[in-house]
């Protein structure tokens, strides 16, 4: 038995769901920020992919409602970015039917939008 999961036994259910959600949250930030830069680079590619790996952080099944709860909150305002992303483009002339086809390799995004 590794020390990690040794770790892992001695910690109460609360705690461990407290750990959980710390470390989604965590990778949420992170994937977030990258998937920001992204964006303000113009490189949508780059930016969905990032999207992605955050709303995957939400199929989890450790979570706790309430915690789960967080972590959702805490994604679905990280995508507001993204959504504000193609309203911008789509203002500043950019045709629908483009970024329709862009975002088509990404079908766990467009549906959370």
């Amino acid at each position: 038995m590794s020390s990690q999961s040794a770790a892992n036994d001695s910690l109460s259910p609360e705690e461990q769901q407290e750990r959980w959600l710390e470390e989604g949250k965590a990778v949420v930030k992170q994937q977030a920020f990258l998937m920001k830069r992204a964006l303000d680079n113009s490189n949508l590619r780059d930016g969905l992919k990032y999207g992605s790996n955050m709303l995957c952080e939400l199929r989890t099944g450790l979570l706790s409602p309430k915690n789960f709860y967080e972590l959702y909150i805490m994604v679905a305002d990280e995508m507001r970015h993204l959504e504000q992303y193609f309203f911008d483009e789509f203002k500043r002339g950019r045709r629908m039917v483009e970024l329709y086809e862009l975002v088509q390799h990404a079908g766990n995004i467009v549906p959370r939008l």
